[in-house]
Order: C-alpha cells, then structure tokens, then sequence
C-alpha cells in the first residue's frame, strides 16, 4: 500500500511540473461543458415542449455536469500519459519499478476508484498499449476519445439515441463509464437491472484487464531496451 501511495504522489508531482499546460488543462473542459449547457438550452428553447425524447430541461441540466464530472475525472494529460512514455522511451521505468505494470496507472487515481472510472482506466491503458505497434499516439487517443464521448453519453444522453442505436450502444462498455452512473444518480430507469448492471461493469473490467495482461505479455516478451 505504502509503494501505491508513492507512485500516486509521483503522477501528482508529474502533473504539476509544468503548470501552465496544467492549467490550461483544467481550465478547457469547463469552456465545453459552457458549450453544452447553452446548446441545451437551445435545444429546449427551439423544441417548445417541456421534454425531450422524456427529459426535461431541469433533469438535462443536472445530467449534464454529472456527465461532465464522470466523463473528465481522467483528465488529457494522464489518460495520454502511458502513450508519450512509449513514444519517447520513458516507458522503461514502469516495467524496472517493482509494483506491477497496470497498478501503477491506477495509482494515479487513487480518488476516483468507483468501477466506471476503474473501467475507463483500463479502456485507456489498452489503447495505449497499442502505440507499441506504431509510430505515433495521437490517432489512437483521438480514435478512442471520439468513441468515449459519444457513446458513453458524455455529449449526448444515450436514452436519446435511436432505439437500434441505444441497443448497440449497451452491448459496448462505454456507456457503463458515464451513462449509467449518471442514471442511477439522477434515478432514471435502466436498461436493465441495477444488480445486472453492476454485473456489466464488472464483466467489462475483467475482459480488459484479460486483454491488457495478454497485450502486455506479448509486449513484454518482445520489447528491447538499449543503454544503461
């Protein structure tokens, strides 16, 4: 526990060393939760009635900035973290410190350990395990974000979405990252049951802690460091 500690206050000092870039970090989701809260309003405006699709103005509202807080508790800078370290090499030591590969991600988290959160750390460090077979980063994070944002319901509700399309979206892990939390919060029915959801997220944290271990065995197995 003592070592988790360690390495969570280490991320917390990484963070910090260039304040500016922290800064200005913290300050750009605020701009886009600023954007969504006056297309919603808009939207509202525009509809005329007093729901959309079942939601009200006031339960969007509060939606909204419950999403937005699920949905940014894992910040660019440290989702993107493990993908530079690759890039440019400092990935070498993670695999010489002696706690596991993936325990050192979660370390960085330490506040935010709720199962949504657990299974978005796990979606992130896969992805980023996968700049191990190319030359860049940014198509892959931009590729998982596009897919984070829009069918977790971060942009858009899913109980919003075309009902062929909700019922594809929950057979993905995404939803159970913001969707789902912010429904049980705001009371909203589930697609299905609140045990059968636990269960979801919890069968999602397992197929990829199953894929992150096969990755990086095979990553493991065939990585060589040069210099001393």
């Amino acid at each position: 526990m003592k070592k988790f500690f360690t390495l969570t206050g280490i991320s917390i000092q990484k963070l910090m060393y260039y304040k500016t870039s922290f800064f200005l970090n913290l300050l750009t989701p605020f701009l886009t939760l600023a954007g969504q809260f006056l297309l919603w309003n808009a939207l509202y405006g525009l509809q005329g009635a007093g729901s959309i699709r079942g939601m009200t103005r006031q339960e969007m509202f509060t939606y909204v900035p419950i999403a937005f807080v699920l949905n940014n508790l894992l910040s660019w800078t440290t989702e993107n973290a493990l993908s530079r370290e690759i890039r440019n090499g400092t990935v070498v030591a993670r695999c010489i410190r002696p706690v596991s590969f993936l325990s050192q991600a979660v370390a960085a988290f330490v506040p935010s350990l709720i199962l949504s959160v657990l299974l978005r750390i796990l979606l992130v460090e896969v992805f980023s395990l996968l700049c191990f077979f190319t030359t860049g980063h940014f198509g892959i994070s931009w590729t998982r974000i596009a897919l984070c944002d829009f069918f977790s319901g971060a942009l858009i509700p899913v109980s919003l979405f075309p009902g062929w399309l909700a019922r594809i979206t929950y057979l993905t892990p995404f939803p159970y990252m913001v969707q789902v939390p912010a429904a049980v919060l705001l009371g909203k029915e589930l697609p299905a049951g609140l045990l059968q959801t636990f269960f979801l997220q919890i069968f999602w944290i397992g197929v990829f802690l199953f894929v992150h271990w096969r990755l990086f065995r095979r990553i493991r197995y065939n990585m060589n460091i040069a210099g001393g």
